[in-house]
């Protein structure tokens, strides 16, 4: 009986450390909203990227119309998530502009980090 307990301690402990899934609707949207639209919505399509739905953002591909905007698990092999962390300014999205937002502060780019990584799903 005492190893049992033991077990069922050691298993609560060990499941509390698990982290919830990345929920597009309720943290990745609200990211492309305040970030992304103006230039990528219903309106205005820059580069035909439109990210105001799960379905229009996962069915957005680059300029090239060849490779796919996000690449899921693959945060680095994801073009959104490489133009989201570059340092370098001119590639940057979203775009360091007096007419735009400024780039993603370190907690949404991890953020979207690991959504991608975890399968960029619509959960």
């Amino acid at each position: 009986m005492r190893y049992v307990t033991i077990l069922i301690i050691v298993a609560l402990v060990a499941g509390c450390g698990k982290k919830q899934p990345v929920s597009f609707k309720e943290q990745i949207q609200p990211v492309l909203n305040a970030k992304c639209t103006q230039c990528h919505g219903k309106d205005i399509a820059r580069g035909k990227i439109v990210m105001t739905s799960y379905a229009s953002f996962m069915n957005s591909h680059t300029i090239s119309g060849k490779e796919p905007l996000v690449v899921p698990g693959s945060p680095y092999q994801s073009r959104l998530y490489i133009l989201c962390e570059t340092n370098q300014p001119h590639f940057r999205m979203p775009p360091d502009t007096s007419t735009s937002t400024a780039p993603l502060p370190p907690a949404e780019l991890e953020l979207l980090r690991h959504w991608i990584a975890e399968g960029a799903k619509d959960n």
